[in-house]
């Protein structure tokens, strides 16, 4: 059950930050992408009270892999907007 709610909570903040990708001009997800990548190390250091829950790090890159897909999708959808209202 604690898996579930993770994956939710990742897809859920990966919406908003593909919303806010999406809605800026200047900032694209492979920004986003290239960031998480290169802090994969310290979240997982930040998420490791979760290996006491049977939480292990192979799943903890699969929660960064679904939010890079969340916000790649809202991003896809989002970004029609301000191209619409630029030209």
């Amino acid at each position: 059950m604690l898996e579930l709610a993770l994956i939710l909570i990742f897809c859920i903040l990966g919406v908003i930050v593909g919303i806010a990708t999406g809605l800026l001009p200047g900032l694209h997800v492979n920004n986003i992408a290239l960031i998480l990548l290169s802090l994969s190390g310290p979240i997982v250091a930040m998420c490791s009270p979760l290996f006491a829950y049977g939480i292990s790090e192979e799943f903890i890159f699969m929660l960064i892999c679904g939010f890079i897909i969340a916000v790649s999708i809202s991003h896809t959808f989002h970004d029609a907007i301000p191209t619409t209202f630029i030209q």
